[in-house]
C-alpha cells in the first residue's frame, strides 16, 4: 500500500512540476501543496510564490499564513493584500481577516 501511495505522490509531483515549469499557476500551487505535505516547506514556498506572482490567490494566502507562522508579520500582511486582490471571494475574505489580525499585532 505504501508503495502505491508513494508512486501516486511521485507521479502527481512529476505532472505538477512539469505543468509549473511550463508556466501553470495551478500546477505551481498544487506542487507546493504536495511539497508542503512532504515537509519541504522552503521549496513549497518557492512554487507558491511563482503561482501568486502569476495571479493565484490561494497561493498568496498560503504564503501569508507561512509568513505569519514564521513571525514575518510584515511579509504576511503584504501577501494578505495580494490574496485579497486576487481572490476568489472566500480567499479574499480569509486573507482580509488575517491581514487585520496581523495589522493589529504589528501596531500593538
Amino acid at each position: 500500500m505504501l508503495a502505491a501511495g508513494g508512486a501516486t505522490w511521485t507521479g502527481a509531483a512529476r505532472w505538477y512540476r512539469e505543468a509549473a515549469e511550463a508556466g501553470s499557476r495551478n500546477g505551481a500551487f498544487n506542487l507546493g501543496l504536495l511539497l508542503a505535505r512532504e515537509g519541504s516547506e522552503p521549496e513549497a514556498a518557492l512554487w507558491w510564490s511563482r503561482a501568486a506572482h502569476a495571479g493565484h490567490g490561494r497561493a498568496a494566502l498560503r504564503l501569508a499564513l507561512l509568513s505569519a507562522r514564521h513571525g514575518e508579520l510584515d511579509e504576511g500582511e503584504r501577501w494578505c493584500a495580494r490574496a485579497v486582490e486576487l481572490g476568489p471571494a472566500e480567499v479574499a475574505e480569509r486573507a482580509a481577516r488575517l491581514r487585520e489580525a496581523l495589522h493589529q499585532e504589528l501596531t500593538a
